[in-house]
C-alpha cells in the first residue's frame, strides 16, 4: 500500500478535458461537495452555507492532476477550484478492470488552528492517503 513517503504518484500536470470530464461526473462531484460541506459546517474560517452548494458545483473546475498506478487500479489526485481562491485537493480511484470511478477523499490540513479542506492555488498538490 502507498504512503506519503513511499508512493508512485506521477508528476502534477495541467488538467485535460478527459480529467475534467471524469471529475465532473455527478456522482464524483456531488460526493466531494457533500463531504466538504459536512466537514466545514461548523468551521469558523469556512462556514459554508447550504445555498453555496450550487455555487461550488457551478464553479467546479479541475486545474491540476496527478495519477498513481496501483495494483488495484489508478488513483487520481486533483486540484479543483470551487470558488475564486478556494481549491479542493481530492482523490479518486478507478477500479482496475472496470470503468468504475469512486470518490475517495478530500485532503485536510491545519490552518489557523482549524482543520480545513480548502487550499490556495499556490499550495502544491501532493500525495495524501486519507
Amino acid at each position: 500500500m502507498s504512503s506519503c513517503q513511499n508512493n508512485m504518484m506521477g508528476p502534477v500536470l495541467p488538467a485535460t478535458p478527459a480529467i475534467q470530464a471524469l471529475a465532473s461526473r455527478p456522482e464524483i462531484k456531488h460526493a466531494a461537495i457533500h463531504k466538504l460541506h459536512m466537514l466545514h459546517k461548523n468551521s469558523v474560517i469556512h462556514h459554508f452555507k447550504e445555498h453555496e452548494i450550487d455555487q461550488h458545483i457551478a464553479n467546479w473546475s479541475v486545474v491540476q492532476y496527478a495519477e498513481e498506478q496501483v495494483a488495484y487500479g489508478v488513483n487520481y489526485f486533483l486540484k479543483v477550484q470551487i470558488s475564486p481562491g478556494h481549491y479542493l485537493h481530492m482523490r479518486l480511484h478507478r477500479q482496475q478492470h472496470d470503468d468504475i470511478y469512486d470518490f475517495y477523499s478530500l485532503h485536510q490540513t491545519m490552518k489557523h488552528n482549524e482543520e480545513t479542506c480548502i487550499w490556495s492555488l499556490e499550495e502544491p498538490l501532493v500525495y495524501f492517503n486519507s
